[in-house]
């Protein structure tokens, strides 16, 4: 047994094996209660769900914290305990099984001078069960191989009001270029990049990014090695902005341009209308355009993605229904993080070449039966693309399942989060290459403070 699988499993005894969920959406809200910012009622509502594959925020850079206390008095060093059991039962196709145990452990200087700030996460995923035979969960390196890296080592300067500039190892959360925190370590990338978040406002992102280090891997490498153009060596440039209303109506945009692969351009708008008492609507919509550029490293095309929904939310409920639509040249290319189709869920992302794709779903917070901690959410997803033709693939719908349960401040185990998800993918059984599948994962995360 290796030192990192002894502190991983020490870390499971101190902390009984019950944690919170994938940690995407636990990371999205620690950033944002460190900005010190607060979404609008309406939009907190609809992050209920902390879907981790559509993430359509264009968020500014993160660099406001505490109130200024000193580089070592504002410091802080936690522990992020994770056990993730991922179960795919395919009925043609090899299955996918694994069990992983580990987590991250964050370090965050205080502010020296009010200027500086240092940064470093590791991530660990270690083997509980992963047989040979049944690789490809993503739970670990090919192989399965367990891993440790730095994911995160970065150095932020913030100047003017909330603005700030950072170097270094570092994540994202942004629409095609993003953590997608669905295993047991994100995606994190090499970069430089500066911006400022904004509750109400403008808030902006712009930077280069030359290298990232997938979800299930240890080593940085190009942008546009990972995006398939094997032995190049280019990176990405970024911009983007979004702007808030008083109103929590939103509008924004991002440009992603790998150089000599692609450019991928995204912008997006969402607005909430009132119908009555604690009742409301929420309209949202994207559009995508993404193409090949300069060299044309991965061959050249054109395509598109539109994707609408509306959402209908009480006070512990809401209900949706969303449309999507791709162009036919070929299908979302998304190796810098998950498509933000809001009919991306669990496993797939209904973004296949001139695929058109509905969607209904549901939330329920039992909360307001008096189950405090427990909420679910449902979503019903089926995709049609061409019969014939280089773009033919099998028709399909996905069924999916999650449940959650957190426990409260008040409780022992505050901070504990369980999530349990089921998907079942029926495809057209008349193609040869369709494959039905069901996809059952257990995530269990837990976050304490050392200091």
């Amino acid at each position: 047994m290796g030192v990192m699988s002894a502190i991983a499993i020490a870390i499971a005894i101190a902390v009984p094996l019950s944690a919170p969920a994938p940690a995407h959406a636990q990371q999205v809200a620690t950033s944002a209660v460190e900005a010190g910012e607060a979404s609008p009622p309406v939009a907190q509502e609809a992050n209920r769900d902390q879907e981790p594959n559509q993430q359509d925020a264009v968020q500014g850079l993160q660099v406001k914290a505490q109130e200024p206390e000193g580089f070592w008095k504002g410091s802080s060093l936690a522990i992020r305990p994770r056990t993730y059991y991922l179960d795919r039962d395919r009925d043609s196709k090899p299955d996918n099984e694994g069990w992983a145990l580990g987590g991250a452990i964050e370090f965050k200087s205080g502010w020296a001078a009010d200027v500086l700030q240092v940064a470093a996460t590791v991530y660990t995923s270690q083997e509980l069960y992963a047989p040979a035979d049944k690789d490809g969960t993503l739970l670990f390196k090919p192989g399965p191989e367990q891993f440790t890296v730095l994911g995160e080592a970065y150095v932020t300067a913030r100047f003017g009001e909330g603005d700030g500039l950072r170097v270094g190892r570092q994540s994202f959360d942004l629409p095609w270029l993003a953590r997608h925190d669905v295993r047991m370590a994100p995606n994190t990338f090499e970069a430089i990049a500066t911006g400022r978040p904004a509750k109400t406002g403008l808030a902006y992102i712009a930077g280069y990014v030359d290298k990232i280090k997938r979800k299930d891997d240890d080593e940085f490498i190009p942008m546009s090695e990972a995006a398939g153009a094997a032995g190049s060596d280019e990176g990405l440039g970024l911009v983007g902005a979004q702007y808030t209303f008083s109103d929590g109506s939103l509008v924004g945009f991002t440009n992603q341009a790998s150089f000599d692969v692609m450019n991928t351009f995204f912008i997006k708008a969402e607005k909430s209308f009132d119908i009555g008492q604690d009742v409301s609507i929420r309209g949202y919509a994207q559009y995508t355009d993404q193409r090949s550029e300069g060299d044309e490293l991965i061959g050249g095309f054109g395509t598109h993605l539109v994707s609408v929904k509306g959402e209908l939310f009480y006070p512990n409920a809401s209900f949706r229904l969303a449309a999507s639509r791709a162009g036919s040249g070929r299908g979302l290319q998304s190796p810098f993080g998950g498509p933000p189709n809001y009919l991306s869920i669990i496993v797939d992302n209904f973004d296949r070449a001139g695929e058109e794709a509905y969607m209904v779903g549901a939330s329920y917070d039992f909360k307001g039966v008096g189950v405090e901690g427990l909420s679910a959410f449902t979503n019903i997803s089926t995709g049609n693309t061409p019969d014939s033709g280089p773009n033919a693939s099998p028709d399909e719908t996905e069924y999916d399942l999650t449940v959650d349960y957190r426990f409260g401040k008040s409780s022992a185990l505050d901070r504990l989060w369980i999530r349990v998800r089921g998907a079942y993918i029926d495809q057209d059984e008349r193609d040869t290459n369709g494959d039905d599948y069901f996809d059952f994962r257990i995530i269990v995360n837990y976050a304490f403070d050392i200091f």
